[in-house]
């Protein structure tokens, strides 16, 4: 089993309270966006595949986006000697723009999004609509793989040692790939937990949602199934993450 985490940009000078539900810090955060891949039994999974350039995120959304000319998704793989045509599975987390814009780069895949998730995405509320890129002139970019794409509900092992679990809240089909190493469980959370403000491990009771959200109701149900797992979480935008156990093998 190994897990890598890799950079691919940054939304920069992010206020905190847009990620920390009724936040009144006047703190401010750079947002990284990962793709992480795990290694396990001969099988490769990408979780979550980023963004496309800074200059159509700075188009089309209201954030300070920057990406290094080494961290673009096919630079970042192969340094790591990883060939995109060699990824058996995309798991995208949920279906916003910058979790799901480059599924078509991974061509032998089989793309995994929780069937509420697909069902959303397709019609959300107009106030979602430029999250999902929902957007006169725009094909939205998780339809680029959807000949690959896969609906699935509930808890899925997918190989050894790596589960997705449902995690609704943030958006109706959100979800997580938990993943069990040899030095622990750890969870890759998505955006149901996406800095380490939103989660308070002694107590989920004490957790605080992302600010975005379709169901609160369900956020901390989330917090509350995330507890009894018994694992360590890791945020999907936090750069404090890289300090995890899961990344030092």
């Amino acid at each position: 089993m190994k897990v890598t985490p890799f950079r691919v940009g940054r939304s920069r000078d992010v206020p905190l309270p847009a990620a920390v539900y009724g936040s009144a810090s006047d703190e401010t955060i750079d947002i990284i966006m990962f793709m992480f891949v795990i290694e396990s039994a001969g099988t490769r999974v990408i979780v979550d595949t980023g963004t496309l350039a800074p200059e159509y995120v700075r188009r089309h959304h209201a954030y300070d986006f920057a990406r290094d000319p080494e961290e673009t998704p096919e630079t970042v793989l192969r340094e790591a000697g990883i060939e995109p045509d060699d990824i058996d599975y995309v798991v995208n987390t949920h279906l916003h723009w910058d979790h799901c814009s480059n599924n078509a780069l991974f061509r032998n895949a089989r793309v995994l999004v929780n069937r509420r998730e697909l069902e959303y995405a397709i019609n959300p509320l107009p106030i979602h609509e430029r999250a999902y890129e929902k957007l006169p002139g725009l094909q939205a970019p998780w339809m680029s793989a959807w000949d690959r794409t896969e609906a699935i509900t509930g808890e899925q092992r997918i190989c050894p040692g790596v589960t997705v679990v449902p995690m609704p809240g943030h958006t109706p089909g959100s979800q997580g790939v938990l993943v069990e190493a040899d030095n622990g469980r750890y969870l890759l959370a998505g955006d149901a937990i996406g800095v380490y403000e939103n989660w308070d491990s002694g107590d989920w009771r004490q957790s605080v949602a992302p600010t975005i959200h379709t169901n609160l109701i369900e956020c901390y149900e989330t917090f509350e199934y995330v507890a009894a797992l018994d694992c360590e979480v890791i945020p999907s935008h936090d750069h404090r993450a890289l300090t995890s156990p899961l990344f030092q093998s």
